[in-house]
């Protein structure tokens, strides 16, 4: 931290030396400043947020294959797992996605074209027909949710046209005997737009690790994605729509260890699959000002782990039913959007544990006997929210407050009452719970929140900027109601649980010049009321008590970001060469939590908080020369310490691993043109050059397996 500190004050300088060298006041500046388009989108000049977008462009350069990779690559922060097999948990400024793939236990909403996605676990989003993905906060946020203050990933997917017919089929394989295909298709008929994409891929072998050696039962037997998005414009202005998404996971395997008697021990694998599907309107009158979208949808996430010896699987479904409605109305002079959103969970679990007594005519409690198979229903929640978020803009667009509201209202219910023996939970009995009939089977919460934000512009290449929004999530069914006994959930819910509040600050400034920006960001949040599963702590303090759902009374997390990269050749005058260092980074000032401020013992002991690494940052050097058709990124991805698991209040000195680095190299080249619209390209990734020995989960080989080793992929793209 000491070393990161002063690049960080050195950086909140910039701006501040800039507008000394124009001889100018920030008064005189900000009566007299004009307004140009040159730097800063329209956009981009009210955002009064931190705003972090990932182009086609990067995409296309990127090794990535799937969401998870490409954030990493971009610097953020994400659990990994080196298979499909697990969950691949996102985080943005220590806050979650959370696990068992579940969108409304989290703190991070994942958005496909500004709809909730259901989808927790970013490893199952793939790539191909993402023409962006940005980070949302403050008023752009409260469009969506007000329960992810970190920030919203929203995924924009591409549209047909403006072609008549394009596309694009690919063929790759790789080390491990790791294989995709994939066919791209758009374009645009009379008024009918479309967009469809499919890809197949397995991974045959298993991996070896940096020192070259095997890590079992790693393969995938398949995986299959396909999105589309179909639509018919009319009147101009007005566009009906459908679009879809699928992505299933066919046997991805656990890594695993081979004993001395060569056998694989813990040999399991998963299987996945996420469907979405909407109907989409939206329109804009003839000038222009007035526009509004509305949207229906449904949506199904499930996976299912089968171990080597059990009968059943442990797994959990959860189908969601969502719709949107929004209106908005533009001038020069300022913005004002609002709209209404409705989303319910509908969850399903079981549990490989006690999954047995779940078989056809047995069981230990007569109301489960004949379901004959362990998936379940257990609890559902039901989100309504409404917001209203304007924009005014003063001196030509130099000078932007922004603001607005958002109203939310959680209900959540136990669909399996009585599956949840408190009694035999010493966290509860301890507190004198030992009824279940005396606690609740459904819980409502309501909250209305507010963000306040502000820009300005002292000239047109730079913009400072404050931002304060107030976040709030209400816990959901499966943290109040889950059982520890009939679910796999790890700990039981406890239905006592308070909703979460959130205060976030954020303060920065952007500098743009058509060759190179710099951003850099101070944020602080205080959390109350955090919930998570943590060891269970006994009333006088003194150690811990098995795992349970809790309300953390104060979490503190701040941190600063830092954006910034450089077209080198561009700066030297080559117009024909794009040589981008770049560098995108993230440092925790500060990550803690207490149980109970101001209590005895461990409830009152200030704790670091686990899972969120103290640093992350991505750095490298993108290339590109026109001329040639010859592009590439050198990117290299550090992750710093953290700590694994989850608070061990009591558990004694937390135990960190991370501070490591992993290089990747990703080429393109066309190898071969055919005509003005045909061509083919050869993409070459080459990853872990380093051999690195590492775990997002970890140490390795203590609490984690480790990633592979160096491999390669090389992929023909047939473009036309």
């Amino acid at each position: 931290m000491r070393r990161f500190l002063p690049i960080t004050a050195a950086s909140f300088l910039l701006p501040a030396a800039s507008l000394a060298q124009t001889g100018e006041s920030a008064s005189a500046l900000l009566s007299e400043v004009v307004v140009s388009t040159g730097a800063f989108s329209a956009q981009e000049r009210t955002t009064a947020t931190s705003s972090f977008v990932i182009d086609a462009e990067t995409i296309q350069r990127s090794p990535a294959h799937n969401l998870s990779e490409l954030l990493i690559e971009q610097g953020f922060m994400v659990e990994a797992t080196p298979t499909d097999h697990g969950e691949n948990t996102l985080l943005i400024r220590g806050f979650h996605t959370e696990h068992l793939m579940t969108e409304a236990n989290g703190k991070v909403l994942v958005l496909i074209d500004g709809r909730r996605s259901g989808v927790a676990n970013v490893r199952q989003i793939v790539l191909n027909n993402i023409e962006r993905v940005e980070v949302l906060r403050g008023p752009e946020m409260f469009k969506y949710s007000m329960g992810s203050p970190g920030g919203i990933i929203n995924i924009i997917t591409r549209r047909g046209g403006p072609e008549h017919f394009s596309g694009s089929v690919r063929a790759g394989y790789g080390s491990y005997d790791t294989a995709r295909i994939g066919v791209d298709i758009n374009g645009r008929a009379n008024n009918f737009d479309y967009t469809l994409g499919y890809e197949y891929g397995s991974v045959g072998h298993d991996y070896k690790d940096g020192d070259g050696k095997t890590v079992h039962n790693t393969k995938t037997d398949g995986t299959r994605g396909l999105n589309f998005n179909l639509g018919y414009t009319f009147g101009n202005r007005h566009r009906i729509g459908i679009d879809g998404y699928q992505y299933d996971v066919d046997k991805a395997h656990r890594p695993s260890y081979v004993d001395e008697d060569g056998v694989t021990r813990n040999n399991s694998y998963t299987d996945r699959k996420t469907q979405l599907l909407h109907l989409n309107y939206e329109g804009a009158s003839d000038d222009g000002r007035l526009s509004w979208k509305a949207n229906v949808g449904t949506g199904k996430d499930i996976y299912e782990t089968y171990e080597a010896a059990s009968r059943y699987p442990k797994g959990q479904k959860a189908g969601t039913d969502r719709a949107q409605g929004s209106l908005t109305y533009a001038t020069a002079r300022f913005d004002l959007s609002g709209g209404i959103d409705y989303i319910k969970y509908d969850v399903e679990n079981s549990s490989t544990a006690r999954g047995t007594f779940l078989q056809k005519n047995t069981g230990l409690d007569p109301q489960w006997r004949g379901l004959g198979y362990p998936m379940h229903p257990t609890s559902t929640t039901t989100l309504w929210g409404a917001y209203l978020v304007g924009t005014l803009k003063l001196q030509d667009g130099a000078l932007n407050l922004s603001g607005g509201l958002r109203y939310e209202q959680a209900r959540a219910k136990d669909l399996s009452v009585g599956d949840e023996h408190f009694d035999r939970v010493a966290y509860f009995t301890t507190r004198g719970i030992t009824d279940r009939n005396l606690l609740p089977t459904s819980r409502d919460f309501d909250h209305l929140a507010p963000t306040l934000g502000a820009t300005w512009l002292p000239m047109d290449w730079l913009k400072l900027r404050a931002n304060y929004t107030q976040g709030w999530r209400a816990p959901s069914g499966r943290q109040l109601f889950a059982s520890s006994f009939y679910e796999d959930y790890g700990a039981p819910g406890d239905p006592r649980l308070k909703p979460e509040l959130t205060d976030a600050f954020e303060v920065g400034f952007d500098m743009a010049r058509p060759d190179w920006r710099f951003s850099s960001t101070y944020f602080y949040y205080e959390v109350k009321d955090n919930v998570y599963i943590y060891p269970g702590v006994r009333p006088n303090g003194t150690s811990p008590q098995g795992r349970v759902m809790m309300n953390v009374e104060r979490r503190i997390q701040e941190g600063v970001e830092i954006q910034a990269s450089a077209n080198v050749a561009g700066l030297l005058g080559y117009r024909d060469l794009e040589l981008r260092p770049y560098v995108n980074a993230t440092h925790m000032i500060r990550k803690n939590e207490v149980i109970q401020e101001g209590g005895p013992g461990l409830l009152g002991t200030w704790w670091p908080i686990a899972r969120t690494p103290d640093t992350v940052a991505s750095y490298g050097i993108r290339f590109n020369h026109q001329p040639t058709k010859f592009s590439g990124n050198l990117s290299f991805n550090y992750y710093g310490e953290q700590y694994g698991g989850r608070s061990n209040v009591g558990d004694g000195p937390l135990i960190g691993f991370g501070k490591f680095t992993v290089v990747n190299l990703s080429l393109r080249k066309r190898l071969w043109d055919f005509g003005q619209t045909q061509n083919l390209d050869l993409k070459l990734d080459l990853n872990n050059l380093t051999d690195r020995i590492y775990s997002y989960l970890g140490r390795v080989p203590v609490d984690a397996y480790a990633y592979p080793g160096r491999n390669a992929y090389a992929t023909l793209i047939y473009n036309f």
